[in-house]
């Protein structure tokens, strides 16, 4: 994704130098990642990457932004600070501030373009749950439909074009285009299927794709004739042909930097069993200790040469090709540990027998816990975003050990 985002400042500078003004929006789930969670210091790791998009967004100019539901991860509050910080409006029709009733970001914003007046409105899933308890009771996602039919009343009698901002999912998408005439072009912000075809007109309404990761860009052009108005979509692979921009790259050395110091600093050794810290966190459990795919393969040798078959044994490698070493939401998936073990400076290169099977701190006594992985525990990490071709049930098979004669996976008893 940082990459992208350097070839991706690259190719608007070039599509300014040649076409003029341009209108650049965003459909979410960009400050935050769906990993966060599963990373120590979570909150200051995330805080860094929003810092970098919000700078990188305001050098590129762009025009809207339409939170998702991974942009409120920390909550609406802590997105009403980040917003403040950008030089571009959050939109969102829907999301209100219950006493007031009223949004908490604009609902829509009008630009203009080639003398071509164009609504946008931001709009969110009230499928998507909110933060905590307390925030629940301040804000609430209302009926996104209701939301786009009244800004949409409005819209009308000044633009000839309304885009809508729309992270939702795919059905209430089409719903939207459905129920709500006067849309033009619904711009897809969450990615939960596959799409192949970037444009499905439904009821008149365009709904476009702009794929996921930051690897692609979005591009419409409009072309007017006499009283008409035509459009043409298209979606630009961000390939190395695009040069980094040296501001971004600039941008995302610093980025790396303070990441990295962050990371270090948070370095912190788990409490001594009976000391007065641990007994004041007797509730949290503590983290467990790996002992490393070495330590396994002398016991379980069939299983590990199977396993530097796969590209598991190979997961790191891809990140030190695409220099994203430090990155922690790269790292989450392609080490063993990272964020959820005792010291963070020890999680372990590639997707490791522990990483499917547990912490081996303690074995063989706890053998008989050890299951079969599930499709959940897979799709933690091979998600649509990250892999939008996976298939469970055939790319299993390319990692799974092979089963004794009883049925069981080839675990041994010591």
């Amino acid at each position: 994704m940082l990459g992208g985002l350097a070839r991706r400042a690259t190719f608007l500078s070039q599509l300014r130098r040649e076409r003029g003004n341009i209108i650049l929006v965003d459909t979410g789930d960009l400050l935050f990642s769906r990993t966060s969670a599963q990373i120590l210091n979570a909150r200051q790791i995330g805080a860094i990457k929003a810092d970098l998009f919000i700078k990188a967004y305001n050098y590129m100019e762009y025009d809207a932004f339409t939170p998702g539901e991974l942009d409120l991860s920390f909550g609406v509050d802590n997105l009403l600070q980040l917003s403040k910080q950008a030089n571009f409006p959050f939109l969102a029709a829907n999301l209100v501030n219950i006493k007031s009733k009223e949004p908490v970001f604009k609902p829509y914003i009008i630009k203009e373009i080639q003398g071509i007046k164009v609504g946008i409105i931001g709009l969110i899933s009230d499928r998507f749950p909110l933060g905590s308890a307390e925030e629940k009771e301040k804000y609430r996602l209302t009926n996104p439909f209701k939301a786009a039919k009244k800004a949409v009343r409005k819209l009308k009698k000044q633009c000839r074009v309304i885009i809508a901002l729309a992270h939702m999912e795919g059905e209430e998408q089409e719903m939207l285009a459905r129920k709500v005439r006067g849309i033009h072009l619904i711009i897809n912000g969450h990615l939960t299927h596959h799409q192949r075809d970037p444009i499905a007109a439904k009821h008149r309404t365009q709904i476009l794709v702009a794929g996921a990761r930051g690897e692609f860009i979005g591009q419409m052009d409009f072309f007017g004739e006499k009283k008409k108005l035509y459009s043409r979509y298209q979606l630009i692979p961000l390939k190395e042909s695009y040069t980094d921009h040296p501001k971004i790259q600039e941008l995302t050395g610093q980025y790396k930097t303070n990441l990295e110091n962050t990371l270090r600093s948070s370095l912190q050794a788990v409490p001594a069993e009976g000391s007065a810290t641990a007994r004041q966190e007797i509730a949290t459990p503590p983290l467990p200790l790996l002992v490393g795919e070495k330590v396994c393969f002398s016991c379980h040798q069939q299983e590990h040469e199977q396993w530097l078959t796969t590209a598991h044994a190979r997961a790191y490698q891809t990140l030190v090709e695409k220099n994203k070493t430090s990155d922690p939401y790269c790292l989450a998936c392609h080490t063993t540990g990272f964020g959820s073990i005792r010291d963070p400076s020890s999680s372990l290169e590639n997707v490791q027998c522990e990483a499917c099977h547990g912490a081996g701190e303690g074995h063989p006594e706890p053998w008989k816990s050890l299951k079969d992985v599930s499709e959940t525990q897979c799709r933690v990490c091979h998600n649509i975003a990250n892999s939008p071709n996976f298939n469970y049930f055939i790319d299993v098979q390319k990692v799974r050990h092979a089963k004794l004669p009883n049925g069981r996976e080839s675990i041994r008893k010591e």
